[in-house]
């Protein structure tokens, strides 16, 4: 009785070729999905001609207002009748967080990071200021609580940041409104580099990006992108970053003083590899895709609770690198 042949065997096709082929089809496989999320985001986005009609007649004289002020001016349901700061937001994506002017928010995001052979706990504080109904700025102090990497372990303040966001543009129907927003910050080198592991960059890192949103009655839904630019210290530098980001979410019910929401966000991070004293680092940099399903809560005046689990889809990552396994987010905020 003759021995079953493999599949590899039955094909005839070397394990290489077979491990390449495999390797294509989940890139393709990625690229549907992603694509698939994005038809139904603008799907879901598209009005019919009648009801766009009837919205712009409704829709009220705010020419001479700006920012947040003129998205206040759609009806008051599901949503869009809570306040602003207090309407749905993402949990991990960068912006989308411009108040009213003289307007502050006091946010406090944690998350655990686990994976093989590594454990990281942030706490990052950030008070965010309405300079106007169309910026505002933000201030970042994080810290990592307890940092494990093998046997190597840090903790300690990682780098500070300032950061401005600015709405250039709001447009703003009966039932929804349109958000555009850039936004920019500079890192103080407040963590350390020389950690193992580090908890900063060692030297100042700059970010530009942007951010387009629509709130809706019931749906939100987001993209956005940007780049993180470093500098080097001592000839060592962290690679730089690109952030690619969209997401949508839907209200799940609300009273006067209440609003409950899902969201599901999908985060990209493309690193280039560190140069350490010069020298190329192998194991560094890569490509990492994050899906954060969470359940957002918010009180009409102050209160914002926010809570997700971030699950890696794509972790392509240069080198010997320790992958991640999940990422839980906690963000708590008042609005004051």
């Amino acid at each position: 009785m003759q021995p079953k042949k493999s599949f590899l065997q039955k094909t005839g096709q070397s394990p290489f070729i077979w491990l390449n082929q495999l390797r294509l089809r989940n890139q393709m496989f990625v690229t549907r999905f992603f694509i698939a999320i994005l038809i139904t985001i603008f799907s879901l986005s598209l009005e019919a001609d009648e009801d766009k009609k009837a919205l712009d007649n409704n829709k009220s004289d705010s020419s001479n207002l700006s920012g947040n002020q003129e998205a206040e001016q759609t009806i008051k349901a599901g949503n869009l009748s809570f306040p602003v700061s207090q309407q749905p937001t993402p949990l991990i994506s960068f912006g989308q967080n411009v108040l009213n002017k003289k307007q502050a928010q006091l946010v406090v995001l944690t998350n655990e990071f686990k994976g093989k052979d590594n454990y990281f706990i942030n706490i990052a504080p950030s008070l965010i200021y309405g300079l106007t109904d169309n910026l505002s700025v933000t201030l970042f102090g994080p810290l990592a609580v307890r940092y494990r990497q093998d046997e190597h372990r840090s903790s300690g303040p990682q780098d500070a940041i300032v950061q401005l966001e600015y709405a250039f543009y709001t447009k703003a129907y009966r039932t929804f409104y349109d958000q555009a927003t850039i936004v920019a910050n500079v890192s103080i080198p407040t963590g350390s580099v020389k950690k193992n592991p580090p908890t900063g960059f060692g030297a100042n890192s700059f970010f530009i990006g942007g951010t387009y949103s629509r709130m809706k009655v019931d749906w939100f839904y987001f993209t956005s992108s940007g780049g993180i630019l470093t500098t080097s210290s001592h000839r060592t530098k962290i690679g730089d970053q690109f952030l690619y980001q969209l997401g949508f979410g839907r209200r799940i019910m609300n009273s006067k003083e209440w609003l409950v929401a899902w969201m599901i966000e999908f985060n990209g991070i493309y690193s280039w590899k560190d140069r350490i004293i010069g020298e190329q680092n192998p194991d560094s940099g890569g490509n990492v895709i994050l899906m954060t399903p969470s359940l957002f809560i918010s009180s009409v005046e102050s209160l914002v609770v926010q809570i997700g689990l971030g699950i890696p889809l794509v972790q392509k990552l240069n080198g010997r690198q320790n992958k991640t396994d999940y990422i839980l987010n906690l963000n708590v905020s008042w609005t004051f």
